[in-house]
Order: C-alpha cells, then structure tokens, then sequence
C-alpha cells in the first residue's frame, strides 16, 4: 500500500508506465512478418558474425599447442591410485570412487613414475597405512602395487611398487629454482576422474604448515611447501606439479579450503625432499632421517642486511639443551650455512641435507655467529631420541596452519584437535600447558600460571590483537586458566557476536607485561 500511495502522488511517473505500454504495443504490431516478440517462445534467428583475427594469434597458438603436446605427454606417466582392490578385477561397477572418503584423506589420490621398472612416488596420506593398492595406469591397466611408506610425521611420502617394465617417467627438477609465477601444471585423478589436467602459476615458496591426518591419527608438518593456484582437490594428492619443461616441481598434498575442494591455494612437498626420500625408500625399502635437534627458518631481508650474509639457515629460539646441536656449540640466533660440503641457503636446504643423514652418523655443520664462521662436528640421533618438548617441535615445526583454524593443544600423545565449525567461538592459536619444557622455552618464571600460546594463525582474531608466541593466557571472560581444558570450556561457554575479554602475560628481555584485550568473538 505505501508503494501504491507514493506512485499515485507522482502522476506522472503513471504517464510514463502507460507511454511505454502503448509504444511496447506499437513496436510489436510493426513487426516485420517472421520476427515474433521476445514473450513468445520461439527461435530467434541468429547471424555469425565474422571474426577478425589478431596478427599476433599464431604466438598464442603456439603457446597453446605447447602447453597441450607438454600436458599429453606427462600424463603418460602418471597413475591413479586407490585403496579399492576391486580396481584390479577390471569391473565397471566397482570404479566409482567413494568422494566422502576422499574428502577425509586417504583412499583414492594419484601418483607418478620415477623409475621405468615400476616405482611410483605419491603422499603417505593416500596409500592411507596399506600395504597394496591398485594403481591404474594411463593405458588403462588395473596392476597390484606393493606400498613402501616413509612412516614419518615430517614426511607425507610413500613409493609404490608394480609389476611392470618399460614405462613412460617423470623426471624430478630443482625446486630451489621455482619462483613464484612460473607456469604450474598439475595432473591426476581428482575425485578418481583419471587424466585431468589444471593449469595454473607458482603462487609462493617456502610455506610452512600443518594439517591432521584422520586415517594416521597425527598431525603431519609440512615445510618449504610449494603454492599454486593450479587447481588441485581430493584425489590429486600424490600426483604431480610440473613446470614449462615438463619436470616434476613438487608433490601436490594439501590445500586450503573451507568446501574441501579447490579454492586456488594449493600446496606441493618440492622435488629436492622427494628426490632424497623416494631414492632411500627404493634402495633400502625404509627411510631412517639424522636429527640434531634444531628447529631452523629461512631469513628475512632485514636480517640478511643486518647480519651481512646473503643465505642461511637461522636456528630458532626452540633449542634444548639436550640436543646434539646444542651440545656441539651451536646456540639460538645462528645461522648455519653448510652442512658437510652441502650449501644451505634456506630452510629447506638444510632439511633437504638433514634427510640424507641418519642416526649415528657424524656431520660437520657450518654456522656464523656475530660476523664470524665456525664449523662443529654433531653426532646425529633419530627423532624419537630428542627431548620431549623438542621432539614434539621436530615432528611439528613452526606451526602456522594454513590449512585450519583452531584452539587446541600441541602435544603429541593427544589426538588431533578437530576443526572449529558449528559457529563454535574461536581466536585462533594453539596452545599448550606450562610444563617445564615450555617455561624453559620461552623463559617463563615458575610462579607463572596459565597456558602458553605456541602459534598464532595469520588473520586470526588472536593475530589482529597482537597476541604472539610465547604470551600465557591466565584469564578468559574472567574465568582462570589454568590447563588446555580450561580453554576449551571458557571458549565452549563463550557466545558469538559477544565480547570476550582475554588476559594475557608477556615476558620478554626479563621483562614481565599484562595485557586485556576485549576481543569480539566470532
């Protein structure tokens, strides 16, 4: 009614309503004979228009035939991987992929052959604790595969076995010379939909995260990750991302995704890790990695300037004192730049270089500390035979997780704390109990109490009010913290939409601040 009176106060906008009825009315009444009115269903005719072709389209068709000769070919050596061992009776009926699975991880992914008597590399997260798989080749044939797994949380990689010969491989690249935006083709089987090829850049190195796995009931840690917009969903783990050259860059794994399928940031493990693990794999059918007990990252520009070096490997501030590197000389703050002869540039050098020893061998590890070289010698442990606290960090290093947000713990004898939905409140870090472990790695006073923030997720609520690493929660909503359990039922109590003041103690350079945020829960 309000609309019906406003119009009937402006007659003349009823003038112009009745003006456009009566010129409609007109317009179809002249219509040419065959022509009909866009109200009546009917065909409407249509002319082709003729295309002028760029004088520069030759270039693009160029490109174009490239890039399809390049996808062909590699996709020869590529395979289909499934838990489903009905695959190997070739019955049409059993091909169906179950997508609920695979949205969970494990049971169906992809993989590709290095070696042309059979061996195949793919995640550890697809062949999802088996011993056989079926792998389908690009022929079509449905062969039993034998599963050789690295069986390590810092390692989503396994190799596969068949039966067979003369087959077409894939050859792994330098990952140390992908830059972000190169051309990135990935291929595989996602949702078991065999040959699919997506093409995309190189979005980022170097990426550093975390993300449960269900089937292994761990956490797996991922480091020097390569990004891609390449689109990449569940069944294309295991399969690979090649560059222009049709080289193997990295091992598609994990992406980012609040659906479960592509939201164009996916992430590939780079050759150089998948070189030095699958080779061990293939010749000794294990895979046993050297630790010394160090948690490294790649520098930043201003430490580069400030401390004049222009690579390295910096230790972080997580160094136990029980550890090999720690007993050798090395301390927090340096950077190491050789490992034996091996250059370390990066954080992924120096991983790359720690992979190819094993427990109880000797290495000679180049650092430089206040503008000075020096050179230990360190005796290599396994993992497991690291401190606590520091064996936990190993398996899980610098923990951003870009693949889910969530409040929970760190420690490795609990199960995986699952994804915040439902609306369910969250800030967005992982935390842990103030044991002595986690005072002694932050230099937190004994008379402390509350729960330290391990990690802060990018973007995060905890992120925007500065919350950082190292910072003890003592107080939500006024209520006292004293555990992880307590976290989670302050969190559980806590409304969306509703403010949440959160108390917090900082200690840094022996100094000890308080701090109130009153943070709006989402």
């Amino acid at each position: 009614m309000k609309w019906m009176t406003g119009t009937l106060s402006r007659p003349y906008l009823l003038l112009g309503v009745g003006a456009l009825l009566v010129g409609g009315i007109v317009v179809a009444q002249n219509m040419p004979k065959g022509v009909l009115p866009f109200a009546q269903s009917q065909p409407i005719q249509l002319r082709p228009v003729a295309i002028t072709t760029p004088a520069n389209m030759d270039s693009v068709r160029q490109i174009e035939s490239a890039m399809t000769a390049l996808a062909e070919s590699a996709s020869q050596a590529v395979v289909h991987i499934t838990t489903n061992l009905n695959r190997l009776n070739d019955d049409e009926t059993q091909q169906r992929p179950d997508q609920a699975e695979m949205m969970r991880g494990g049971g169906e992914g992809s993989g590709f052959l290095v070696r042309s008597d059979g061996w195949i590399v793919t995640n550890e997260h697809v062949v999802a604790g088996r011993e056989e798989v079926a792998v389908i080749l690009a022929d079509g044939r449905a062969l039993r595969g034998k599963v050789v797994p690295a069986d390590d949380p810092q390692l989503d990689l396994a190799v596969v076995k068949i039966d067979a010969r003369d087959l077409p491989t894939l050859e792994l690249a330098d990952s140390n010379q992908v830059r972000p935006g190169q051309f990135a083709i990935a291929i595989g089987a996602p949702f078991g939909i065999e040959d699919t090829v997506t093409i995309g850049h190189v979005s980022g190195v170097g990426r550093t995260g975390m993300i449960p796995d269900v089937r292994a009931g761990v956490p797996r840690s991922y480091s020097g990750l390569i990004q891609t917009d390449a689109s990449i969903n569940p069944g294309n783990s295991g399969g690979p991302l090649i560059n222009s050259d049709g080289k193997v860059i990295g091992v598609n794994s994990s992406i980012v995704s609040s659906t479960g399928s592509s939201a164009g940031i996916g992430f590939a493990i780079p050759a150089n890790f998948v070189r030095v693990v699958t080779t061990e794999l293939i010749e000794k059918g294990k895979f046993d990695r050297g630790a010394m007990g160090v948690l490294p990252r790649d520098l930043k520009p201003y430490e580069k300037k400030r401390l004049n070096l222009g690579a390295g490997a910096l230790v972080g501030r997580q160094l136990d004192q029980d550890t090999p590197a720690y007993k050798a000389g090395i301390r927090p703050g340096d950077v190491i730049v050789r490992i034996g002869n091996q250059v370390v540039s990066n954080e992924v050098d120096l991983r790359t270089a720690m992979y190819a020893q094993a427990p109880g061998d000797r290495v000679d590890v180049t650092y430089v500390r206040d503008g000075r070289e020096a050179r230990v010698n360190v005796a290599l442990i396994a993992p497991s035979q690291l401190p606590g606290q520091q064996q936990q960090q190993e398996a899980q290093p610098r923990s951003r997780d870009f693949f889910r947000e969530w409040d929970g713990p760190q420690a490795p004898d609990r199960e995986p704390t699952p994804p915040l939905t439902g609306g369910r409140p969250r800030l967005g870090v992982q935390i842990q109990n103030l044991d002595p472990n986690v005072r002694r790695q932050f230099s937190l006073p004994n008379e402390l109490e509350g729960v330290a923030v391990m990690s802060v997720m990018e973007g995060s609520l905890a992120a925007q009010y500065k919350l950082e690493p190292g910072d003890v929660i003592r107080k939500i909503g006024g209520r006292d913290i004293r555990s992880v359990q307590d976290v989670s039922e302050a969190m559980g109590s806590a409304r969306p939409g509703e403010p949440l003041t959160v108390e917090y103690t900082r200690v840094k350079d022996g100094a000890t601040a308080q701090y109130s945020v009153t943070i709006p829960i989402r």
